[in-house]
């Protein structure tokens, strides 16, 4: 009975290591999975990004294009300030469009 036990607990040891192995084969096969699918997302976000910036520095050119000669020297210090510190020239956006919005609202 002792050999029969034994050999019991050597096939439900090598069955739950065979179990925990493919699940730890999955699992490892998931995380892949997952990884290359972050990776594809980022990729995308990062040409978006690049694509979006292109496309507001294009704009930009164009609009400084179109403003007269004096005022295209104010508009490039300007962009110059904001490319030097722009979370504040953001923050001041925000901020004045918000002005702007409540401005807006009480005269309608």
């Amino acid at each position: 009975m002792s050999t029969t036990t034994n050999n019991l607990t050597a096939d439900l040891t090598t069955g739950v290591k065979d179990t925990a192995r493919d699940a730890k084969e999955a699992a490892q096969a998931k995380i892949q999975d997952i990884k290359q699918h972050l990776h594809s997302g980022t990729e995308a976000w990062q040409d978006k990004a690049d694509e979006t910036t292109q496309q507001a520095k294009d704009l930009t050119d164009q609009a400084v294009a179109r403003l007269p000669p004096p005022l295209v020297g104010r508009a490039n210090q300007l962009m110059a300030a904001v490319r030097r510190r722009p979370v504040p020239a953001v923050a001041v956006l925000l901020g004045a469009l918000l002005v702007l919005r409540r401005l807006l609202r009480r005269t309608s």
